[in-house]
Protein backbone atom coordinates (compact mmCIF):
# COMPACT_ATOMS: atom_id res chain seq x y z
CA UNK A 1 0.00 0.00 0.00
CA UNK A 2 1.48 3.43 -0.80
CA UNK A 3 0.07 6.37 0.85
CA UNK A 4 -0.13 9.66 -0.72
CA UNK A 5 -0.55 13.27 0.04
CA UNK A 6 -2.10 15.38 -2.35
CA UNK A 7 -1.30 19.40 -2.80
CA UNK A 8 -3.18 21.97 -4.36
CA UNK A 9 -4.02 25.86 -3.87
CA UNK A 10 -7.32 25.12 -6.08
CA UNK A 11 -10.25 22.92 -3.76
CA UNK A 12 -11.46 21.43 -7.08
CA UNK A 13 -8.16 20.59 -8.28
CA UNK A 14 -7.06 18.70 -4.76
CA UNK A 15 -10.59 16.99 -5.02
CA UNK A 16 -10.31 15.63 -8.77
CA UNK A 17 -7.48 14.06 -8.00
CA UNK A 18 -8.39 12.34 -4.55
CA UNK A 19 -11.43 11.09 -6.39
CA UNK A 20 -8.95 9.24 -8.93
CA UNK A 21 -6.42 8.02 -6.94
CA UNK A 22 -9.38 6.55 -4.75
CA UNK A 23 -10.42 4.39 -7.43
CA UNK A 24 -6.79 2.90 -7.57
CA UNK A 25 -6.15 -0.34 -6.09
CA UNK A 26 -2.72 0.00 -3.36
CA UNK A 27 -3.30 3.40 -2.65
CA UNK A 28 -4.54 5.28 0.16
CA UNK A 29 -4.75 9.08 0.26
CA UNK A 30 -3.78 10.21 4.20
CA UNK A 31 -3.77 13.62 3.81
CA UNK A 32 -4.45 17.63 1.95
CA UNK A 33 -2.75 20.70 2.13
CA UNK A 34 -3.64 23.81 0.45
CA UNK A 35 -0.21 25.47 0.21
CA UNK A 36 3.51 24.54 0.46
CA UNK A 37 4.00 25.39 4.02
CA UNK A 38 1.13 23.12 4.62
CA UNK A 39 2.60 20.67 2.68
CA UNK A 40 5.88 20.36 4.51
CA UNK A 41 4.19 20.53 8.00
CA UNK A 42 1.89 17.43 6.68
CA UNK A 43 5.08 15.41 5.40
CA UNK A 44 6.73 15.74 8.47
CA UNK A 45 4.13 14.31 10.55
CA UNK A 46 2.48 11.80 8.60
CA UNK A 47 5.53 10.65 6.09
CA UNK A 48 3.43 10.22 2.76
CA UNK A 49 5.47 7.47 0.57
CA UNK A 50 4.20 9.70 -2.85
CA UNK A 51 3.26 13.31 -2.66
CA UNK A 52 1.16 14.86 -5.57
CA UNK A 53 2.66 17.92 -5.72
CA UNK A 54 0.82 21.35 -7.79
CA UNK A 55 3.79 23.92 -9.19
CA UNK A 56 1.76 27.44 -9.52
CA UNK A 57 1.15 27.83 -5.44
CA UNK A 58 1.15 31.04 -3.62
CA UNK A 59 3.75 32.12 -0.85
CA UNK A 60 5.86 28.70 -1.68
CA UNK A 61 5.51 26.98 -5.25
CA UNK A 62 6.26 23.35 -5.85
CA UNK A 63 9.56 23.53 -6.98
CA UNK A 64 10.60 25.92 -3.43
CA UNK A 65 8.94 22.77 -1.52
CA UNK A 66 10.93 19.80 -3.13
CA UNK A 67 14.46 22.35 -2.33
CA UNK A 68 12.89 22.80 1.07
CA UNK A 69 12.63 18.61 1.27
CA UNK A 70 16.16 18.22 -0.34
CA UNK A 71 17.40 19.20 3.53
CA UNK A 72 15.14 16.99 5.78
CA UNK A 73 15.97 13.42 6.97
CA UNK A 74 12.65 12.08 5.25
CA UNK A 75 11.59 12.84 1.62
CA UNK A 76 9.04 11.02 -0.39
CA UNK A 77 8.62 10.53 -4.07
CA UNK A 78 6.98 13.82 -5.85
CA UNK A 79 4.63 13.67 -8.92
CA UNK A 80 4.64 17.32 -10.24
CA UNK A 81 1.42 18.48 -11.27
CA UNK A 82 1.34 21.53 -14.03
CA UNK A 83 0.02 23.57 -16.12
CA UNK A 84 2.54 23.69 -17.83
CA UNK A 85 2.59 23.52 -21.63
CA UNK A 86 4.74 20.86 -23.37
CA UNK A 87 7.66 23.50 -24.05
CA UNK A 88 8.16 23.62 -20.19
CA UNK A 89 7.05 20.60 -19.80
CA UNK A 90 10.50 18.72 -21.79
CA UNK A 91 12.33 20.08 -18.60
CA UNK A 92 10.36 17.08 -16.93
CA UNK A 93 11.45 14.60 -18.72
CA UNK A 94 15.38 15.47 -19.57
CA UNK A 95 15.89 15.61 -15.76
CA UNK A 96 13.38 12.70 -15.07
CA UNK A 97 11.48 13.80 -12.84
CA UNK A 98 7.96 12.53 -12.64
CA UNK A 99 5.15 15.09 -13.29
CA UNK A 100 1.24 14.96 -14.22
CA UNK A 101 0.27 17.60 -16.75
CA UNK A 102 -2.98 19.17 -16.37
CA UNK A 103 -5.97 18.86 -16.63
CA UNK A 104 -5.26 15.04 -15.24
CA UNK A 105 -5.10 12.23 -17.52
CA UNK A 106 -6.80 9.79 -15.37
CA UNK A 107 -5.09 6.60 -17.54
CA UNK A 108 -1.81 8.31 -17.02
CA UNK A 109 -1.92 8.39 -13.62
CA UNK A 110 -3.28 5.06 -12.99
CA UNK A 111 -0.46 3.29 -15.26
CA UNK A 112 2.18 5.41 -13.20
CA UNK A 113 0.38 4.05 -9.96
CA UNK A 114 0.20 1.00 -10.68
CA UNK A 115 3.60 0.77 -11.89
CA UNK A 116 4.61 2.05 -8.28
CA UNK A 117 2.97 -0.26 -6.72
CA UNK A 118 3.95 -3.44 -8.11
CA UNK A 119 7.84 -1.98 -8.25
CA UNK A 120 6.86 -1.41 -4.50
CA UNK A 121 10.27 0.91 -4.37
CA UNK A 122 10.88 3.96 -2.31
CA UNK A 123 13.28 6.51 -3.06
CA UNK A 124 15.31 7.67 0.50
CA UNK A 125 16.26 10.86 -0.94
CA UNK A 126 15.32 13.12 -3.69
CA UNK A 127 18.22 13.48 -6.54
CA UNK A 128 19.61 16.80 -5.56
CA UNK A 129 21.29 17.38 -9.46
CA UNK A 130 18.22 16.07 -11.17
CA UNK A 131 16.05 18.46 -9.47
CA UNK A 132 18.61 21.46 -9.70
CA UNK A 133 18.84 20.87 -13.13
CA UNK A 134 14.72 21.54 -13.05
CA UNK A 135 14.94 24.41 -11.39
CA UNK A 136 17.46 25.87 -13.80
CA UNK A 137 15.28 25.31 -16.94
CA UNK A 138 11.99 26.53 -15.46
CA UNK A 139 12.61 29.72 -13.24
CA UNK A 140 11.12 28.80 -9.67
CA UNK A 141 10.48 32.37 -8.61
CA UNK A 142 7.58 32.76 -11.98
CA UNK A 143 6.40 29.24 -11.68
CA UNK A 144 3.44 30.09 -9.23
CA UNK A 145 2.62 33.27 -11.53
CA UNK A 146 -0.38 34.28 -13.46
CA UNK A 147 -0.19 35.38 -17.27
CA UNK A 148 -3.21 37.76 -17.10
CA UNK A 149 -6.07 38.56 -14.56
CA UNK A 150 -9.69 39.55 -15.57
CA UNK A 151 -11.24 42.58 -13.89
CA UNK A 152 -14.87 43.44 -13.99
CA UNK A 153 -16.05 46.79 -15.88
CA UNK A 154 -19.58 47.79 -16.70
CA UNK A 155 -20.58 43.91 -16.23
CA UNK A 156 -18.12 42.22 -18.34
CA UNK A 157 -14.33 40.76 -17.52
CA UNK A 158 -11.55 42.60 -18.72
CA UNK A 159 -8.42 40.16 -19.63
CA UNK A 160 -5.39 42.04 -18.79
CA UNK A 161 -2.19 40.34 -19.37
CA UNK A 162 0.12 41.17 -16.37
CA UNK A 163 3.04 42.66 -18.34
CA UNK A 164 0.43 45.64 -19.15
CA UNK A 165 0.26 46.46 -15.62
CA UNK A 166 2.12 49.98 -14.87
CA UNK A 167 1.31 50.19 -11.36
CA UNK A 168 -0.98 49.45 -8.36
CA UNK A 169 -2.34 51.71 -5.52
CA UNK A 170 -4.60 52.36 -2.67
CA UNK A 171 -7.12 54.89 -3.00
CA UNK A 172 -9.84 55.62 -0.72
CA UNK A 173 -9.30 52.63 0.77
CA UNK A 174 -9.98 50.84 -2.64
CA UNK A 175 -7.27 48.93 -4.77
CA UNK A 176 -7.03 50.63 -8.43
CA UNK A 177 -5.01 49.02 -10.85
CA UNK A 178 -3.14 50.95 -13.30
CA UNK A 179 -2.70 49.51 -16.79
CA UNK A 180 -1.78 50.10 -20.37
CA UNK A 181 -6.04 49.71 -21.22
CA UNK A 182 -7.00 51.79 -18.38
CA UNK A 183 -7.86 51.59 -14.93
CA UNK A 184 -9.88 48.45 -12.99
CA UNK A 185 -11.10 48.75 -9.32
CA UNK A 186 -10.61 45.29 -7.86
CA UNK A 187 -11.10 43.67 -4.41
CA UNK A 188 -7.95 41.79 -4.20
CA UNK A 189 -5.28 43.90 -1.60
CA UNK A 190 -1.88 44.67 -2.75
CA UNK A 191 -0.42 41.32 -0.90
CA UNK A 192 -2.76 39.00 -2.57
CA UNK A 193 -1.90 41.10 -5.90
CA UNK A 194 1.77 40.25 -5.17
CA UNK A 195 0.89 36.62 -4.66
CA UNK A 196 -0.04 36.36 -8.10
CA UNK A 197 2.70 38.67 -9.68
CA UNK A 198 6.53 38.39 -10.36
CA UNK A 199 8.18 39.64 -7.48
CA UNK A 200 11.14 40.13 -10.61
CA UNK A 201 9.35 42.47 -12.45
CA UNK A 202 6.65 43.56 -9.89
CA UNK A 203 8.30 45.63 -6.57
CA UNK A 204 6.07 46.93 -3.70
CA UNK A 205 7.64 50.45 -3.27
CA UNK A 206 5.31 51.42 -0.16
CA UNK A 207 2.88 50.17 1.71
CA UNK A 208 0.04 52.07 -0.76
CA UNK A 209 2.27 50.94 -4.12
CA UNK A 210 3.26 47.64 -6.05
CA UNK A 211 5.23 49.33 -9.53
CA UNK A 212 6.10 47.39 -12.91
CA UNK A 213 9.94 47.84 -12.75
CA UNK A 214 10.52 47.36 -16.61
CA UNK A 215 8.29 50.89 -16.52
CA UNK A 216 10.71 52.66 -14.66
CA UNK A 217 11.76 56.04 -16.69
CA UNK A 218 13.99 57.18 -14.27
CA UNK A 219 14.58 57.84 -10.26
CA UNK A 220 14.75 60.99 -8.42
CA UNK A 221 16.82 60.76 -5.27
CA UNK A 222 14.42 62.16 -2.42
CA UNK A 223 14.02 63.59 1.22
CA UNK A 224 15.80 61.23 3.97
CA UNK A 225 17.56 58.63 1.60
CA UNK A 226 14.17 57.34 -0.07
CA UNK A 227 13.31 57.80 -3.87
CA UNK A 228 10.34 58.90 -6.49
CA UNK A 229 10.01 56.71 -9.42
CA UNK A 230 8.74 58.39 -12.59
CA UNK A 231 6.97 55.81 -14.55
CA UNK A 232 7.26 55.81 -19.02
CA UNK A 233 3.77 57.08 -19.83
CA UNK A 234 2.58 57.70 -16.90
CA UNK A 235 1.92 60.88 -14.94
CA UNK A 236 2.24 59.46 -11.85
CA UNK A 237 4.94 59.81 -9.28
CA UNK A 238 5.58 56.73 -7.28
CA UNK A 239 7.60 57.02 -3.53
CA UNK A 240 9.67 54.11 -2.38
CA UNK A 241 9.83 54.61 1.62
CA UNK A 242 12.43 53.35 3.99
CA UNK A 243 11.06 50.56 4.75
CA UNK A 244 11.94 49.20 1.27
CA UNK A 245 14.51 51.50 -0.19
CA UNK A 246 17.22 48.35 0.83
CA UNK A 247 15.27 46.34 -1.00
CA UNK A 248 14.78 48.61 -3.87
CA UNK A 249 18.33 49.59 -3.99
CA UNK A 250 19.41 45.87 -3.92
CA UNK A 251 16.53 44.88 -7.25
CA UNK A 252 17.76 48.41 -9.07
CA UNK A 253 21.58 47.71 -8.42
CA UNK A 254 21.63 51.10 -7.09
CA UNK A 255 25.41 51.69 -5.37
Amino acid sequence: MKTCLVVDDEKPAREELIYILKEIEGIEVIGQASHGKEALQLIDRLKPDIVFLDIQMPEMNGIEVARKLLNKEYTPEIIFVTAYDKFAVQAFEVNAIDYLLKPISEDRLKQRLESMVKEDKHNESLDYDKLKALICSIKPETADKKMRISFHQNNRLIPVDIEDIIYITIENKSTIIFTSKGNFDTNHTLNELMDKLDNNVFFRSHKSYIVNLNYIEFIDPWFNYTYNIHLKNSDAIIPVSRSYVKDFKEIMNIE
